[in-house]
């Protein structure tokens, strides 16, 4: 039935063909690839909106999502949680949780106490020339002149050294350092040395290896963390340190050990290993610098009362059974009776042995309260006896006390814990 003109009703539209659709699919593509690819190349298609044209982001937005909605809601970026404060580190270097942290050392305040004024020179044949004057500054600052450190043996050859050691102690042997002991510590001072050189010498004398190795994993040396082996030591402990080390094993493998039948060397031994500790703690206090130098010069300072045993015999131990009876000072009594004492030579014997000048300086002026020439601690447990006891600590705290405010609970507390170190240092040997 054919419509009638004028009437509503409309012919239905005609089918589209597949291939009109597929022909509006790929311009629609052809449409999107465009924008978007004039997106990227920052181009802004004029739409003839003029919101899009301001905005051409929402536009390329809105032409991508199909409709006109409202902007994207991007939530904000939550801020980074601040990192947690680590933990100090504690004992071996442990952090955080489980750390063992080390308890913290005293406030120590220095008192300053004058020192002697010093004449500047140098040694001439045992004699001191003095250089007078003061030094100024670019500035205009006038500096006096510092006081020098004047060695009375400069010029000595070793002959003069042995000819005094006779002369002093009688027609005796010198004690000597092992070949392996001797070589160790040259190589150690040489600054051109390796490891594998210092190993190299060292493995030769097994007992000089085991005696060093115990050393310094022992509570006395106190060491930051073991030590595994040989190459281990002179890696982590460097050449001076271990050289310090090496002397005090050599020293005593060279010394007497049979000296008289009275003279009690066990305790001789352990009374130096205490002096050692005690020195060394309280320099770790007052004077860090000098901690190495305080361990080495409170165990080798004496290190000739057994050569003077030795030698002596019956006449030096009547004085040396004095000092400990009455509690006088050895270097007093041996002035008096003899003219000389063993502070002289043990510096002798450091000069025949080689060792370095501060040692050396350190064995003889020990006993001095007013020599530049060593370390307070090192003068400070100087007047240890192997006969003292607790009451040696009042002496010790007292001459401390002159020159350091360190808190007596400090003093005590390194006193008392000085014996088992040194008890463990002395089995050593």
């Amino acid at each position: 039935m054919k419509p009638v003109e004028g009437s509503p009703l409309k012919s239905a539209p005609s089918p589209v063909s597949p291939v009109s659709k597929s022909g509006k699919a790929a311009l629609l593509a052809r449409s999107l690839g465009s924008l978007l690819q004039g997106a990227l190349k920052g181009r802004i298609l004029k739409t003839g909106n003029p919101e899009a044209e301001s905005n051409s982001a929402l536009s390329i937005w809105k032409a991508t999502h199909g409709h006109g909605g409202a902007k994207p809601v991007i939530p904000p970026s939550r801020p980074k949680p601040a990192p947690k404060p680590k933990a100090s580190a504690g004992k071996g270097g442990r952090r955080g949780k489980g750390a063992i942290i080390a308890p913290r050392r005293p406030i120590i305040q220095v008192i300053e106490r004058p020192r002697p004024s010093l004449i500047r020179g140098t040694a001439v044949g045992g004699a001191m020339v003095g250089v007078p004057g003061s030094a100024t500054t670019p500035s205009g600052i006038v500096v006096p002149a510092a006081p020098a450190i004047v060695n009375p043996y400069a010029g000595w050859s070793s002959n003069d050294v042995k000819d005094r050691i006779r002369q002093l102690l009688g027609d005796v042997e010198v004690p000597r350092f092992r070949k392996a002991v001797f070589e160790t510590l040259r190589r150690l001072r040489d600054p051109d040395t390796t490891p594998g050189k210092i190993m190299e010498v060292m493995s030769v004398d097994a007992q000089l290896v085991g005696k060093v190795m115990n050393t310094v994993n022992s509570t006395a040396y106190s060491p930051k963390s073991k030590v595994q082996s040989l190459d281990h030591a002179i890696m982590l402990m460097g050449n001076a340190d271990l050289e310090r080390i090496v002397m005090i094993v050599g020293s005593k493998a060279a010394l007497p050990s049979q000296t008289h039948p009275k003279f009690p060397l066990g305790d001789f031994w352990k009374a130096s290993s205490r002096r050692a500790v005690l020195a060394r703690e309280l320099a770790d206090m007052v004077q860090p610098s000098k901690a190495n130098l305080s361990f080495t010069a409170g165990f080798l300072q004496d290190l000739s009362v057994p050569l003077i045993v030795s030698s002596k015999k019956d006449d030096y131990m009547k004085i040396f059974s004095t000092a400990v009876e009455e509690k006088r000072d050895l270097h007093a009594l041996e002035h008096e009776t003899l003219g000389w004492d063993h502070a002289e030579v043990g510096a002798l014997v450091a000069l025949n042995w080689e060792l370095p000048e501060d040692v050396m300086l350190c064995l003889k002026d020990h006993n001095d309260t007013a020599a530049p020439t060593r370390p307070d601690p090192a003068h400070y447990v100087s007047s240890l006896h192997p006969s003292h006891g607790e009451e040696w600590n009042e002496i010790f705290a007292n001459k401390v006390g002159q020159r350091y405010q360190v808190p007596r609970e400090a003093l005590d507390q390194v006193c008392n814990e000085s014996v088992s170190k040194a008890a463990e240092l002395a089995k050593l040997f």
